[in-house]
Formats: C-alpha cells, structure tokens, sequence
C-alpha cells in the first residue's frame, strides 16, 4: 500500500527576495501588472485557505473588502510593489494568520527606511529595551510606555491593522520590530514627518523618562550598537548542547531551528543543517544517563520553526513509547485544493485511493496529531529508533522548554508537545496562536515572481472558549523585576532556572 501523503508537515517558508526584484526592476512595474498579481494571490487564498470569509463577515464580505482595495489601488495614479504588499498585508491582517502572506509588511517607502538607534524584546510585561548605542545607556532595560504621546496600547491597536499577527504578543513582537522606524510610524501617525520621534520610558528605577530618539539609516552606524549580555555557559547554536554546572545535573540544549541534515532536499525549502536530530538527541540523552543528570532545559527562543515530524524521532528518544501512547490534544483541518495537491505532487484521485475517501476540491481531511505509528516519523535511519522497543534512552526528572515571541509553527509544536508530556514552560508566551491556521502552500506571483504563502490547515489545540486557545501561556513567567535582577541579560530564562532550581535543591537539603 502507498504511504498516505502527511499533511502535518510543517515548516516555515523563507521569502524570496521581493528586494532583489527591487533592484532589477526600480521597484515600480507596470500598475495593470501588480493588478493580475493581486487578482492570483486572491484567487489562491480564496482556493487555499481553510476560512478565508470569517474576517470578514462571511464570502460576501470578504468578496467586497478585495474588490473595494482593488478599485482603490486601480485608480491610483501610480502603484508600486511597495504599495501594494502595503495594502494587502493591511487587508489579510484581519486573518491573524501568521502563515499567510504577501512578500515584506513594511510601509510605503516614501524615504529611505531610517531606524532609531534602539533594539527593543518582549517580556510578559510588555516591551523593554535590549541594544542601544553608547549613548543610550541608560535606557538598558527601560519599558516603553508611549509613543509620540500615545500609549503604547493605543499604538499597538493601531499597529494591529496593518502587520499580521496571531496574538498580542505577536503584535509586540512585530512592534518591536517595526516601531522605530520611520515609514511604519508615518502609517501609525499620520501627520508624522519629524527627524526624531517621542519616546515615553518607564526606568529600571521606576522613574518615568521622556526622549526623543533621532534616526539612523542601514549601514555601518548598527556596528555601534551594544545588546544586554549573554552568559558564556548555555550553548547558543542550533542542536548545541552541554551541561551547564561541573557536577552535571543540568544539561541545556539549544534548537534555533527545527531542520535535520538527514532530510532529502532540504534546501528546496530554503531550511539547512549541519546535524542529524535524532542522532545528537540520542548522544546527549546517553550522556544525561551516564552522569544520571536530573534535569533538562530546550531553549527554544528565537525559533521560527521547520518540520515538525522532524521532532518526533527525538521526542520518542526520550519518552519511548509514551510519545505514542499520549493523548496530544491537536486536531487538524486540511483543505483540499489544486494548490494542495500540486504541493506534494499529486492528484486528487491519487489522495482517494490512497485514503480510500471520495473528497472533493474544498472538502477537508480530518486527522489528530497523535503519533500512533512510526510511519509519521521524518528520520533517515528508523531502526535505531525502533531498536529501544518503546523504551526512552533516557527521561530526566525535570524537562524545562524556554519560549519566546519567536518560538513558532513547529517550534511552538515542539514546545506544546513538550507541555503535554509532562515539561514546564517557562518564558514569554509565543506569538502564534494555539487555535490558529497552519501548514504553508506556496505560490508565486506571475508576474513579479514574487513568492507568497497561505495556510492550508485549521489548527485546534483547545476549545474555542479556552482561555490558552488564542494565547499559550507559559507555566513560569518572569517579571520585570526578575529581568533587572539578571541586569536584563538575554539568557535571563536560563539563569532563572538555574536559581529557581538552585533554590528548589537547598529547600530539599532543610527538609
């Protein structure tokens, strides 16, 4: 029997460059041209997408935001690429739907993109800063409170109809991003057309500070710029691992990103990797067992995601056949469609036969994310996995997964995975969405070239009503207070539990 097309296959498409067709092309094409191009990328989110309509009222509403853009971009006197990814992004906002695109979500370029000279990150209090020049200093760790008088809610509300995000940490996420630069705050206000912009910080001391910021275009000058420190100890590169303390008892893995080298044509989807998961998973697994080490801790911030079934050999690594046995909450919605097919290369009545159904184009097929057979495993060599016997190589007392805003699509599947195995989540709750649209179909612009990508897939982890459905919120999160104690270093997740273990382990000595 031929094996059924996996369609829990996930990763993250990497854009084509819509600024190299800038260069060759001056940025503008002909208007008639970006117009066709609008029409395809409508008619293959129509086509694609699991729930195009429900943003917007339904198929007649939706139908009616695309024709009333169109006729506005169409009576333009000029029109852009810029212009029209602008409008677009603006239009498919109302999705919150992060895996659905249309090229780069920046503002018109009326000038050149200027910055000011500050970095900003995501905590679950809000925004501080982390990269600043020199003379900035004072500003490490200041929480931003307004912009150009506005509060900083306000401006995100506003913020919200022109980028794609899933939730509100996605949108500050994207805020932190985009709210220092000049074509984004010309579309936040307006009326704005200043050489510095106002903002409002709340100190490390409590003290309210306002500043107004110049701006700084690419180039050189970003050499300059000094970010909150790192700590040496935890590895920071993808699959790094090692243990952090002499007498073992804490290993620290780091995943930037789900790929493994042992996966055909992983290029073809613009992912790379030097490792074989599953083989380095086992390595560091065995030598957690030799030195019976307690306690593991997955970074997993900054992860933008991969394939997730990648995970699944070194998931089963550590938890045997539990992995198979456990109950993971997810279920999937996967629209069938033209695009769909031509993804895996198919046929409609190939995906019949194989399934033994009699779906048509725009049914759905229905599946959970439990791993109940090896067949859904994305690994090279399965007999080394199928040799424990449903035995794990080794599964330490206590699993700690670090997120961030970042962590997304399979990385947040790896995260949640994680989570219903028993692990603790600890960090910044992930822009993405538990109940959200999933699995990319890519496609390209005809006439631009231009590469954009729509969700296939209806993701449901909980019920509509659950209040983790939109936004997963970590078991522990950190403070602000908790950040300054660590001098807001990049590796504060870490550090913090370290010291909550630490703590955890002398409470048990005085007992």
């Amino acid at each position: 029997m031929m094996r059924t097309i996996v369609t829990f296959a996930l990763f993250v498409a990497t854009l084509a460059s819509a600024q190299g067709f800038e260069a060759q092309n001056g940025y503008v094409s002909k208007q008639d041209s970006l117009l066709q191009d609008y029409d395809y990328f409508f008619s293959q989110l129509e086509q694609i997408h699991p729930d195009p309509y429900s943003a917007f009222g339904g198929k007649d509403g939706f139908g009616k935001a695309v024709k009333q853009l169109r006729d506005e971009l169409a009576n333009r006197d000029s029109l852009t690429l810029n212009e029209m990814q602008v409008e677009v992004t603006k239009l498919i906002s109302a999705l919150h739907d992060g895996h659905t695109y249309i090229g780069y979500d920046k503002a018109p370029k009326k000038v050149e993109d200027q910055w000011v000279p500050l970095k900003f990150k995501v905590i679950p209090d809000g925004i501080i800063v982390n990269g600043y020049t020199p003379e900035l200093e004072s500003l490490k760790g200041a929480m931003l409170c307004e912009v150009e008088g506005e509060p900083l809610e306000s401006v995100l509300d506003r913020l919200d109809k022109l980028v794609v995000s899933e939730n509100r940490y996605g949108l500050m996420g994207n805020a932190c991003r985009n709210i220092g630069n000049t074509n984004t705050l010309r579309q936040l206000f307006p009326t704005f057309n200043k050489e510095q912009v106002s903002m409002k910080f709340r100190m490390a001391n409590g003290i309210d500070t306002l500043v107004s910021l110049p701006f700084y275009p690419n180039g050189p000058f970003w050499e300059n710029i000094v970010w909150t420190s790192t700590d040496e100890r935890f590895p920071h590169k993808n699959f790094e691992y090692r243990f952090v303390d002499d007498s073992k008892q804490t290993m620290v893995m780091c995943i930037n990103s789900v790929v493994s080298a042992d996966i055909p044509n992983l290029e073809s989807y613009g992912l790379k990797s030097d490792v074989i998961v599953a083989d380095v998973f086992a390595k560091m697994l065995r030598e957690m067992k030799a030195a019976n080490s307690p306690r593991l801790i997955i970074d997993l911030r900054g992860n933008g995601g991969g394939w997730t079934m990648i995970m699944y050999a070194a998931l089963y690594e550590l938890y045997g056949k539990r992995l198979m046995d456990t109950d993971l909450g997810m279920h999937f919605a996967t629209k069938v469609s033209d695009g769909w097919l031509k993804k895996y290369n198919t046929t409609l009545e190939q995906v019949n036969q194989d399934r033994g159904t009699s779906l048509k184009m725009g049914d759905f097929i229905e599946q959970s994310s439990n791993i109940s057979s090896f067949d859904w495993f994305m690994c090279a060599d399965m007999n080394i996995i199928k040799a424990q016997n449903g035995e794990p190589i080794y599964t330490p007392e206590e699993i700690y997964v670090v997120t961030d805003v970042q962590t997304f699509s399979s990385a947040f599947h790896t995260a949640y995975m994680l989570w219903k195995m028993g692990a603790k989540v600890v960090g910044v709750t992930s822009g993405q969405a538990p109940n959200t649209f999933m699995e990319v179909t890519q496609f390209k612009l005809p006439n631009t070239g231009l590469e954009c990508s729509v969700s296939n897939s209806l993701q449901s982890c909980f019920p509509t009503d659950h209040p983790m459905a939109k936004t997963f919120t970590p078991d522990i999160q950190l403070s602000y207070d908790d950040y300054r104690q660590f001098d807001f270093s990049k590796d504060a997740e870490l550090l913090f539990i370290e010291k909550l273990c630490s703590t955890k382990k002398s409470r048990a000595k005085k007992l």
